[in-house]
């Protein structure tokens, strides 16, 4: 700062100095007895100035250097500082949907990628949550599916199959090997800052998604969940989880928040000669 206000002040004499010089040719005119005497004393002062403004010229040339470097080092700082904002205010926006999420209804679209087996699964249905832990799951396609739990116990429906199965919620999602991490947290989405090492980046063109790529921070390398989020209410869209060399990518199509559903639309009762299998592990 001191370098630039030196070299600013250089500037300034050096301005001053050049219009000085200029000011003071005219002003001798009017004061003129005789071109005889005033031509030496006009010369004379020309000359200095002349020198005078030689003497200060390589100091002017200087500031631009000091200049360059300073605003080159203050490029920088923003870009962090920009980075870190956006880091705090995504996370602060996913946790808020831990509070504000009600209900929720969205089709979606799930696709599973078992790269060892040369497997591939592409799934279609339609997800809804009633806060806290009310959940339907049902599947259209490739073959219809019902799933309904609080969290606690679990069912799945099968219609074709007049089949239904009925076990924990803790035995189901281990199963499926967290194929819906990172989208059915609702109300937990808190924790998934909290457990993870977090890298957060925002997309150059619209519609300007935040991406945020979380890995265990207790055990590295043990899976890669990758969330596409909104921009506008940081609410996930999109989320892909990397497990060794499976890879599940499940989206969210227009999903409605915070609409009225009703409690039935979660309650599951086997329809008449419905076959109900248990399994507690």
């Amino acid at each position: 700062m001191m370098k630039r206000i030196i070299a600013l002040a250089a500037l300034t004499v050096f301005t001053g100095a050049a219009l000085a010089g200029e000011a003071d040719k005219p002003s001798m005119r009017p004061g003129e007895k005789s071109p005889g005497q005033s031509s030496p004393a006009s010369q004379s002062i020309g000359k200095e100035g002349t020198k005078s403004i030689k003497k200060e010229s390589p100091k002017a040339k200087e500031p631009p250097k000091v200049s360059v470097s300073t605003q080159s080092a203050v490029k920088t700082v923003p870009a962090a500082s920009e980075m870190e904002k956006l880091e705090a205010e995504v996370i602060a926006g996913l946790k808020s949907w831990d509070v504000k999420l009600e209900t929720l209804r969205t089709r979606f679209t799930q696709d599973v990628d078992f790269s060892d087996a040369g497997l591939k699964q592409h799934v279609e249905g339609i997800l809804s949550y009633s806060k806290p832990d009310l959940l339907k799951i049902e599947h259209i396609k490739p073959a219809r599916q019902l799933v309904y739990t609080d969290k606690k116990e679990l069912w799945v429906y099968k219609p074709e199959d007049s089949q239904a199965v009925r076990t924990s919620w803790a035995a189901w999602k281990k199963n499926q090997n967290s194929s819906f991490s990172g989208i059915m947290d609702f109300g937990n989405y808190a924790s998934l800052a909290e457990k993870n090492a977090v890298k957060i980046s925002k997309s150059k063109d619209a519609p300007y998604y935040i991406t945020m790529i979380l890995n265990p921070k207790n055990t590295p390398g043990l899976y890669t969940l990758t969330l596409t989020l909104s921009s506008t209410d940081y609410f996930p869209e999109e989320a892909t989880l990397s497990v060794e060399k499976t890879t599940i990518k499940t989206r969210l199509e227009n999903p409605e928040k915070n609409l009225p559903l009703d409690k039935t639309l979660f309650r599951f009762i086997p329809p008449k000669g419905t076959e109900v299998l248990e399994f507690n592990n």
